[in-house]
């Protein structure tokens, strides 16, 4: 690696893995939504948009970083401001819980289609699936929709004279 001498900034661009693939990318939005159509009415967790359900399904798969402040041994007070503080900096989406005197902020991490490389995704896509499963109860390649043998635009219109 070579780094700034200044800085230390890495000047050496990340080494790519193998490329992510669009159709995966796709099929896991997909996947996503189809899941927010058939979310259970009774679940604990309700989500208002499919982004914010991505994001929790994420996180419960496990990809995602845990904030803990322990307010063991805190005055309310101190409490409050170290949790406000905590909050402040978190993505406008995230998730808490508290237990036995720690809260805890969770943030799912991010699936950015050029930073998240092949395998990772793989991964992550497969948990998410897994605890669509579980959390649901459905099957995933039964609410999926079916894929379209539609054809590409080129050839929708080979006939046509231009």
């Amino acid at each position: 690696m070579t780094h700034c001498p200044h800085c230390g900034v890495d000047l050496e661009p990340p080494k790519r893995s193998k490329p992510r693939s669009v159709p995966q990318h796709r099929r896991f939005f997909a996947m996503v939504n189809a899941a927010f159509d058939h979310w259970p009415e009774s679940h604990r967790f309700k989500p208002v948009t499919a982004d914010r359900l991505r994001k929790w399904l994420c996180a419960k798969a496990g990809y995602a970083t845990v904030k803990t402040v322990d307010t063991n041994g805190m005055t309310t007070h101190e409490a409050v401001i170290a949790i406000a503080a905590e909050l402040a900096t978190a993505d406008p989406v995230h998730f808490t819980s508290a237990s036995l005197g720690k809260f805890y902020v969770v943030q799912s991490k991010s699936i950015d289609f050029d930073t998240l490389p092949h395998l990772q995704a793989c991964a992550v896509f497969d948990a998410v699936a897994e605890v669509i499963e579980a959390e649901t109860s459905l099957k995933v390649d039964q609410i999926m929709p079916p894929i379209s043998n539609r054809l590409k635009p080129k050839e929708q219109f080979a006939e046509v004279p231009i």
